[in-house]
């Protein structure tokens, strides 16, 4: 139960109970995750601020990260299919991406990408021209192990 009270930010409004499904949040890397489930929370009539206890905390980041998680799956997929469509074979993206075999094919089952691999889909996605030429230019740094000898490091 959410009692109403003054507000501690502004002190102009009131904090009353708020169904905040629909609003957009930042969560993990992502500015803007919408809430997708009813969540009832005490949020300012008149500055917007809201004052959570634990378990309002719990239930809203709870809310968040099934939003994030859906939304990245979802954007996943939509690069993933992009890629595809423009002649990317799932092997090309994993070079790229520098992953292992196979690990594109979690992605289109529904595996979450760490925050550094979508970064890189996303940009072989935006610009695959240059983005395949630097990995190239890369590869021709990339120390080789001379025959029979083991690297220094």
């Amino acid at each position: 139960m959410i009692n109403e009270r003054s507000c501690g930010a502004c002190g102009e409004g009131m904090m009353r109970p708020r169904n905040v499904r629909g609003t957009t949040t930042g969560h993990r890397d992502d500015p803007a995750v919408r809430i997708r489930t009813d969540l009832i929370l005490p949020v300012c009539d008149f500055c917007g601020d809201s004052a959570l206890d634990l378990p309002m905390t719990k239930a809203l980041d709870s809310a968040l990260e099934a939003s994030y998680i859906a939304k990245r799956r979802k954007l996943q997929r939509a690069l993933l299919n992009d890629l595809r469509n423009r002649g990317f074979s799932d092997r090309q993206i994993e070079h790229f991406v520098t992953v292992r075999p196979g690990y594109v094919s979690k992605l289109k089952q529904g595996k979450v990408a760490p925050r550094s691999v979508f970064r890189l889909l996303y940009l072989l996605h935006e610009i695959p021209d240059e983005a395949m030429k630097a990995v190239d230019r890369l590869n021709r740094f990339r120390p080789r192990k001379p025959q029979g000898q083991a690297l220094p490091w």
